[in-house]
């Protein structure tokens, strides 16, 4: 079992899945984020009757995203995890919401483009295997002058398609919903236990949030230079 903590947008959440059951639980949180992710995780693990020790391992949005948020998500992720002795794997913020678009509308080419302000967006593109959402190409930071999607057989969600609404021309459809927006816990299980099978797991101390922008620091994979 892995615990998924996800707070790099307004609503925090959590998931928790032993492969049968699953058990999710989210509040918005515009304010104090670091006490609703954590009485979401304690709501989760009683309800799943099960404690830290019980767990394989914890899994940590770690952005791009709200800056206040990123932070707070990988503090509990790794305080968690010292004190369970526990692995950390990173998740892409844009994979998760990549995954959610998979899981409820089937697509299996999906461009995220999250807004970044100062007319730039977050892109990364998605393609499906075995049900879960792989990346293709690297996470970019671009401006919106030169974010336009590769081509009309990809499917686009995210914040960015909202702002910037020429951002859709060429594409196949737009997702742009709030839950196309907002990534959630629930969607980051399966890319968790795939990064888990793979062994992509990391001390607690080594993980770190990807800003992405340069002026914030730029941490790639999670990985601190």
């Amino acid at each position: 079992m892995i615990l998924c903590l996800e707070t790099s947008a307004a609503v925090s959440s959590v998931a928790l899945s032993n492969g049968d059951r699953h058990w999710h639980r989210q509040a918005t949180a515009e304010n104090y984020q670091a006490e609703h992710i954590l009485s979401l995780i304690d709501a989760v693990l009683q309800e799943a009757g099960v404690g830290g020790a019980d767990l394989d391992a914890l899994a940590v949005s770690i952005g791009p995203g709200r800056f206040t948020g990123l932070r707070i998500g990988v503090a509990v992720a790794q305080g968690l995890a010292l004190a369970w002795n526990k692995k950390v794997i990173a998740i892409d913020s844009l994979a998760v919401l990549a995954q959610g678009v998979y899981r409820r509308y089937g697509d299996k080419k999906v461009i995220i483009l999250m807004d970044a302000r100062k007319e730039e967006v977050y892109r990364h593109s998605f393609v499906c295997n075995s049900d879960v959402m792989v990346s293709e190409g690297d996470l970019s930071l671009l401006s919106v002058a030169v974010a336009m999607p590769p081509s009309s057989d990809w499917v686009g969600a995210g914040s960015g398609f909202t702002q910037y609404s020429l951002l859709a021309k060429g594409l196949n459809k737009c997702y742009i919903s709030a839950a196309d927006q907002v990534p959630i816990a629930e969607d980051m299980v399966a890319l968790a236990i795939q990064a888990y099978k793979d062994k992509k797991w990391m001390d607690p101390e080594h993980i770190l949030p990807n800003y992405l922008r340069e002026e914030v620091g730029f941490v790639a994979n999670g990985y601190k230079p």
